[in-house]
């Protein structure tokens, strides 16, 4: 009944529209012009971007590829310090001049990453495992570690000493001559190769332990001797470490989902539980914690930057005095304004970012009086990076492009087709920015008006 009641309509329509053309001269075409439905205009303008001056770059060299796109992404295949470039081609470490791209000095076979580039002196490791101290300006190798560290996933300096992470476990060098101080594993947990910082006499990793259900372990190492010191089940990294504190954020696991934001204060040599805050900025229910809206906004990462504590609530982030009682204090609201976004950095320039779910939009927030901030300027391919550097927000798109924006004014500057597809950081070195891609690093001259005074 309902076929032969919708094929009677069409013939209805069918016959009026006939009827339309023959009575009404001149008006067919406007009618089938509604027909074919073949073709569509949608994003069909000229923007800013494509009236910017795409710079050619200054120097471009081929690099060796990371195995990994996420090390990549994360880390990056660089190191960069006193005007100086530096990375790996056909497994030798390179040094090129920023400016100019001029090669210096090559050393090494069967190099790989991570490097690392501390006062004059890169850091590398090796197929073998064999990690080598080299001078940064001439080349010349410095001395090769007293033992291998396998698989080593990062390097990180910390006072007088060199630690090499990897996939469950850490080694500790004497910086000085390479000698192999101590190493420290985790048997009864997984640790993966960059979760690792050090501070104040002691390296800290964020780990996992799996049985009935998987759940994090913050470990505590001794710098000097490389003994445990403590471990705090299910915290993260620390949001800070200072005056023999560590300040450590509690992670959910399925038996406790840690509904709002719990910052623990533990002492930093014996893990001892010194003072715990809990962050509600929306004052839900942790039983029911949906906020007015509907919208979970409580239990977000939180980071701490100069004097104030940072709390990411999605499309807005809250910020703290750090050493406020949050219930007792005022806090502010940085929200963006556009349904469906996240943050993703700040706060950096006066400025919180924050981008929907496809990465295709970028917002902005004024930290000073948290009016919203426009930074599409036309973009029109998704974000594959972005950097903030200066006053300058480098934003490479998933199309290869690289547009640098003023964080103050919001407009584009100037442009660089990267001919690239996976982007490690965007860095900074002698007036050069310096881009590095899968297989290859370029370099064009850091625009004028995005300049800042800072320290590399």
């Amino acid at each position: 009944m309902k076929n032969q009641l919708r094929r009677g309509w069409q013939k209805t329509a069918l016959a009026a529209l006939a009827g339309l053309c023959l009575t009404l001269p001149g008006t067919a075409s406007a009618l089938t012009a509604y027909g074919p439905h073949t073709s569509y205009s949608g994003s069909n303008y000229s923007s800013e971007v494509d009236r910017l001056t795409y710079v050619k770059p200054q120097w471009s060299l081929p690099a060796d590829v990371l195995g990994n796109d996420y090390t990549m992404a994360d880390s990056g295949a660089v190191a960069a310090g006193d005007g100086n470039v530096f990375f790996l081609q056909k497994g030798q470490l390179l040094a090129v001049n920023a400016q100019t791209g001029k090669r210096l000095w090559k050393y090494g076979a069967g190099l790989q990453w991570p490097l690392q580039y501390r006062n004059g002196k890169v850091y590398v490791s090796s197929k073998n495992g064999m990690i080598y101290a080299v001078d940064g300006s001439k080349g010349r190798r410095l001395w090769a570690s007293s033992k291998p560290a396998a698989k080593t996933g990062k390097l990180l300096i910390d006072g007088d000493k060199l630690f090499a992470a990897a996939d469950g476990g850490i080694r500790a060098y004497r910086l000085q001559d390479g000698k192999s101080l101590w190493e420290a594993t985790v048997k009864d947990g997984y640790l993966p190769a960059e979760s690792m910082i050090a501070a104040e006499g002691l390296v800290l990793a964020e780990g996992s332990v799996s049985g009935a259900y998987t759940y994090g372990v913050l470990y505590a190492f001794d710098q000097a001797t490389g003994r445990r010191l403590w471990e705090a089940d299910n915290h993260a990294l620390p949001a800070a470490v200072k005056d023999g504190t560590v300040i450590s954020q509690r992670t959910g696991n399925l038996l406790d989902m840690q509904v709002l934001t719990t910052l623990d204060w533990l002492d930093a040599r014996t893990g001892k539980t010194e003072k715990t805050v809990v962050y509600n900025p929306e004052n839900v229910d942790p039983d029911h914690p949906a906020a007015k809206d509907g919208v979970i906004r409580s239990g977000g990462m939180a980071w701490y930057s100069g004097d104030r504590i940072y709390l990411d609530g999605g499309d807005r982030v809250y910020s703290y005095p750090a050493d406020a009682d949050p219930a007792k204090t005022v806090r502010d609201t940085y929200l963006s304004g556009a349904s469906g976004s996240h943050y993703i950095a700040g706060p950096f320039d006066g400025r919180m970012l924050f981008t929907d779910a496809n990465n295709l939009n970028l917002y902005g927030v004024k930290t000073a009086n948290k009016t919203a901030v426009g930074y599409n300027a036309g973009l029109r391919y998704a974000i594959a990076r972005l950097d903030l550097i200066g006053h300058g927000l480098y934003i490479i798109q998933t199309d290869g492009k690289l547009i640098a924006v003023n964080l103050q004014t919001a407009q584009p500057v100037v442009g660089l087709v990267t001919g690239g597809n996976v982007f490690g950081p965007t860095l900074a070195e002698n007036g050069m920015i310096i881009v590095q891609s899968k297989g290859k690093v370029q370099a064009f001259k850091e625009p004028q008006t995005l300049k800042a005074a800072r320290t590399n």
